[in-house]
């Protein structure tokens, strides 16, 4: 034993001459470009947390290109009138991280910024200064959901946009729930040269929107489960638009140059949408499509006779409150694929 153990001793000696083993500091060794990967794989609290790992941690989340502020314990409860009107945004935990955070980011650019709490229209000063943060710094992804579900409350995207500065590296733009003019996505669409995928979701569109222009590059456009003004129409005339998923409104959808467009998904909405209706939004597009898909109640009707001839489409989704002859849709299609039922109850 005292030969096996004389033989160890050195051998421990060696290691901590050399700094191996337990005492050394591995993580403080890592590249900067490995730390920052770490980083773009967390939430963004649990980031700011790593600056206790080590000193040289300690400030590099000022540096991180993902900023991400969200409120996992407030995601669907609404609001009544009086939690809108009594809602302070100088008192909002929320918004006092989001300030403190970017008052403290030295980063040149920004691959992610995210905002996923309740914010309403008394907070546009507020979200007018992180809007300029970011033009300022170079942001390729754009996401800002304030999940506020009153019209009466929610932010002006047109108050916001005063001081906008192009963004040419803008490539995802994303807008939920908040009170939006066409002007306003237009003016996006001006400024933003590369954007490639734009979603407006749960909002309250107020005007007609063009999604139009011949050098534009966008490929992927939701505009989905939103709230209209009766007169309000949807143009699509984008000649890189690969896929849509948008409500489809009786007469309020118009395409238009989309020679790329290969998968679109329609929600119905209204009693009143006819097959006249369908067929009218997919007539210049019935030789393209490759994949459609139906949502919504109203869409057991649009599988009658008369459903448009689509030559092409290979994959077709539909959401069915019953089960129905589907012949017509059958004859209709003769290269498809793929069948899918969504079988709803709806209320």
């Amino acid at each position: 034993m005292d030969g096996i153990e004389s033989n160890r001793q050195p051998c421990t000696k060696k290691l901590k001459k050399e700094g191996l083993g337990f005492r050394a500091d591995r993580i403080s060794e890592l590249p900067d470009d490995v730390i920052f990967t770490i980083h773009s794989f967390l939430p963004f609290r649990d980031v700011v947390s790593t600056s206790l790992l080590s000193s040289r941690w300690m400030d590099l989340w000022k540096h991180t290109a993902y900023l991400e502020f969200f409120d996992t314990d407030d995601l669907y409860r609404i609001r009544s009138d009086t939690e809108h009107d009594s809602w302070d945004v100088g008192t909002c935990k929320h918004v006092k991280m989001v300030n403190s955070v970017l008052e403290s980011h030295q980063g040149l650019f920004l691959k992610h910024f995210r905002l996923n709490f309740y914010v309403n229209k008394s907070a546009q000063s507020a979200v007018t200064k992180w809007l300029g943060f970011v033009w300022s710094r170079q942001v390729e992804s754009l996401n800002m959901n304030f999940r506020c579900y009153n019209v009466k409350h929610a932010v002006m995207l047109e108050d916001l946009l005063g001081q906008m500065r192009p963004m040419k590296y803008l490539q995802n733009l994303s807008l939920i729930m908040m009170k939006v003019r066409g002007e306003d996505i237009s003016l996006f669409l001006k400024n933003c040269p590369f954007l490639r995928k734009l979603r407006i979701a749960h909002s309250f569109l107020t005007s007609d929107v063009h999604i139009s222009g011949a050098t534009l590059a966008l490929e992927n456009l939701w505009i989905i489960g939103c709230s209209f003004m009766e007169s309000v129409v949807i143009n699509i005339f984008a000649p890189n638009v690969f896929m849509v998923c948008v409500d489809a409104r009786p007469g309020k959808l118009r395409f238009k140059n989309v020679p790329r467009l290969a998968d679109a998904r329609l929600r119905i909405t209204g009693p009143t949408y006819t097959m006249d209706h369908f067929t009218s939004t997919l007539s210049c597009l019935t030789s393209q499509l490759h994949r459609l898909t139906l949502d919504g109640r109203d869409t057991d009707k649009l599988l009658a006779k008369g459903f448009p001839q689509l030559p092409n489409l290979k994959e077709l989704s539909v959401e069915l409150t019953c089960l129905l002859p589907v012949t017509h849709v059958i004859s209709a299609c003769p290269r498809l694929h793929c069948f899918i039922f969504m079988v709803g109850i709806h209320f």
